[in-house]
């Protein structure tokens, strides 16, 4: 069955190298491969253009449409409503006519645009890469970079509600700001948390199926009530690319250590730094690979603390090149201080049979419970340094990691599960239209 999909993501290539934008592409183009017609909705910041004007382009063989944001609200309840950009996707869902929507992330759209997909008529699916339908910062992070354990729960009552993410957003006078005057800021934006909740839960309840990357994170959204067990298809994504067999580490050179990622203070770039800072005089050199350019101040203060240290900031480099950045490797470390869903980094470098040392939370501890790597404590600067010190000693501890990754899928392989929940939900969704039909007495 070869169907029209519609792919939607709120960043994409080439401007966006995220995880959820690199796999939404490869997937998408996966899906061309196996005759499927696919297009991409995204958005884009662009104060030069009209907030929600269209720019189209291709990437490769897939048409895109660029939807511009300000990224800028007068009130906290426009954060989550975000009403012009699910109407632009409407409009593009009326224009192509697709057969299906997958949704991989709605931010910038807001979880409104779920609710529009089923109000055309258009069956849809979603990705969960992260907390946004939970958590404003997508992260289950406090303001103070603490993770937050409320966040995942389900709410009885505003009493229980967390709005510590919703913070950051202002406030109208004529709207939050009044409802705060009246009942005080906290009570206020806890009714807004409430609304923001109340919102996911009814788009995705309305939803047959879902995809998730990681049993955490499923079980994250089956225990806040968003989501019942039973719509979730845990999918792993998929990897093209050669494989390449363990080889073994010089110990006679400095134990190459790399990260790859986002560049900012969730992914715990900073912990590894200082943990470099704890090595300073051992046989171990770290390089650093990410854009550089988005958070200038937390680079800074990278910066400052690598003075002195055995740090390469190599900066932005093209996905298309990665294997170019991981090759040199002998070790990947993951330390982010968030529950990370599943890191396409860490299967990327066992693709490589390159080990990993990752923070022993969320995802990254489900993905090495099959081997492959060591975990350490998140946050912890030294333990991650007696870790890689060790492995630096004991390279034939090394192979045996590189050696014991669990296996990578390729991409067909994922293109193939993710095609079998497209037919599940093309199937309830007929169903459930001949339940309405007949219970409307349509003929």
């Amino acid at each position: 069955m070869k169907l029209r999909i519609l792919t939607v993501v709120h960043d994409f290539l080439p401007a966006h190298v995220g995880g959820s934008e690199i796999h939404a592409a490869q997937l998408s183009s996966e899906l061309v491969r196996r005759g499927h017609e696919v297009r991409v909705a995204t958005t884009e910041r662009d104060t030069a253009r009209p907030e929600g004007s269209l720019r189209r382009y291709n990437h490769g063989e897939l048409p895109v449409a660029e939807v511009s944001h300000w990224r800028e609200y007068a009130d906290v309840l426009d954060a989550h409503r975000e009403p012009l950009h699910a109407e632009v996707l409407r409009c593009l869902l009326r224009e192509w006519k697709p057969d299906l929507v997958h949704f991989q992330h709605c931010a910038f759209f807001g979880a409104r645009a779920l609710e529009v997909a089923r109000e055309e008529g258009v069956p849809a699916t979603a990705t969960l890469h992260d907390y946004h339908l939970l958590c404003d910062r997508a992260t289950l992070l406090r303001a103070d970079g603490s993770i937050c354990e409320r966040g995942s729960r389900a709410w009885a009552s505003a009493e229980d509600a967390c709005s510590d993410c919703l913070q950051r957003h202002p406030r109208h006078p004529a709207r939050t700001g009044a409802a705060a005057r009246e009942r005080g800021l906290d009570a206020a934006l806890a009714e807004v948390a409430l609304e923001r909740r109340a919102l996911a839960a009814r788009v995705l309840a309305a939803m047959p199926r879902l995809i998730s990357p990681s049993q955490f994170l499923a079980d994250r959204f089956v225990e806040a009530g968003l989501l019942r067990r039973e719509q979730i298809a845990l999918a792993s994504c998929g990897f093209p690319g050669p494989r390449r067999d363990a080889r073994r580490s010089d110990p006679q050179v400095p134990l190459r250590v790399g990260y790859v990622g986002g560049i900012y203070p969730s992914k715990g770039v900073h912990v590894l730094v200082d943990a470099l800072r704890l090595l300073r005089g051992a046989p171990i050199e770290l390089s650093v690979h990410g854009v550089l350019e988005w958070f200038p101040d937390y680079v800074a203060q990278l910066r400052a603390a690598a003075e002195g240290c055995a740090v390469h900031f190599a900066g932005r480099f093209d996905p298309l090149e990665l294997d170019r950045v991981l090759e040199p490797l002998d070790v990947l470390v993951v330390p982010s201080v968030w529950y990370e869903n599943m890191p396409l980094s860490i299967w990327e470098a066992w693709r490589l049979s390159i080990p990993v040392v990752a923070s022993d939370l969320g995802g990254m501890r489900e993905a090495l419970a099959g081997g492959g790597g060591v975990l350490v404590p998140p946050g912890d600067a030294r333990a991650l340094a007696d870790s890689l010190r060790a492995l630096a000693a004991d390279r034939e501890r090394l192979h045996e990691l590189a050696r014991a990754h669990p296996r990578v899928p390729d991409l067909s392989e994922a293109a193939a599960r993710i095609e079998g929940v497209y037919r599940e939900v093309l199937e309830r969704s007929s169903a459930a239209n001949l339940t309405r039909s007949a219970g409307s007495g349509a003929p």
